[in-house]
């Protein structure tokens, strides 16, 4: 079964990703028949006995055996985020739905108790996650998302240099948070050398040594940003426009809120 998020649980005001309208280019269910996720069949864990209490010394074959089926039931969560998503737009690309339901939203609310923010987010991710997943086998789903704003802007080329860059760098732990930070240091010109020059002197901190100021504008690349975000919103204002208004009233109490704050 897909990853679940209950209703309400996902989305919100400046969250990029809660833009429901926005779908990736449709394909046919026909289309890669033969796709398959890189999984490996765990065993059932479900009807494995627990241990009676904590082990001591060496593990038996049968523990290391047990270990093995259980590790690769954790490892298979992983990419199941993706595999669902690819599963989901099969599945709304071919009309899969329309012997019980009317709509894609419908299917997924009714069928999986899923909001369908969240199902959208799942599609628009899983190109990205495949494609990533070759070089980083471990990433995960939040992960993935904190560089969906990248490959929307710069393609998906720029989101693997950035994530690369980071994991190729001596003794740094990629997390969600690391790369949120990573990508909000990005100009608003993408060059893949620039870039990594960049990602690299942050990483040593050495961002300051040559200049003396910020190598970074805030201003601009929050802006950048914003841009990118209200070209995906305009263009999916046609599918909902009162929740697209909506929006935009809550982007000018934060700018009001902006104004306040640096003149108080």
């Amino acid at each position: 079964m897909p990853p679940q998020r209950r209703k309400g649980s996902i989305g919100g005001a400046g969250n990029p990703l809660a833009d429901n309208a926005e779908h990736t280019p449709p394909v046919s269910p026909l289309r890669d028949a033969q796709w398959r996720p890189e999984v490996v069949e765990p065993a059932n864990v479900l009807t494995m006995p627990l241990p009676d209490d904590a082990g001591e010394g060496p593990l038996s074959g049968s523990e290391q055996a047990q270990l093995t089926a259980c590790e690769s039931s954790i490892d298979s969560l992983r990419i199941a985020f993706w595999a669902a998503g690819r599963a989901l737009q099969i599945v709304r690309d071919g009309r899969l739905y329309r012997a019980e339901h009317t709509t894609f939203d419908e299917y997924v609310e009714q069928r999986w108790d899923m909001q369908r923010s969240y199902a959208h987010k799942l599609i628009r991710a899983w190109p990205l996650a495949a494609r990533l997943h070759s070089v980083a086998p471990a990433i995960n789903e939040g992960q993935v998302r904190e560089l969906l704003t990248v490959a929307a802007e710069h393609g998906e080329d720029a989101a693997v240099a950035v994530y690369t860059t980071l994991a190729d760098a001596p003794e740094v732990k990629i997390t969600a948070g690391k790369l949120r930070e990573a990508v909000a240091l990005l100009p608003r010109q993408f060059d893949e050398v620039e870039v990594r020059q960049l990602l690299q002197a942050w990483l040593r901190g050495d961002l300051r040594d040559e200049t003396g100021e910020r190598a970074v504008d805030l201003f601009t690349t929050v802006e950048s940003r914003l841009a990118a975000l209200t070209r995906r919103v305009v263009k999916g204002s046609n599918d909902d426009p009162v929740a697209a208004r909506e929006f935009a009233a809550r982007l000018r109490n934060l700018a009001e809120q902006i104004e306040e704050q640096i003149t108080a």
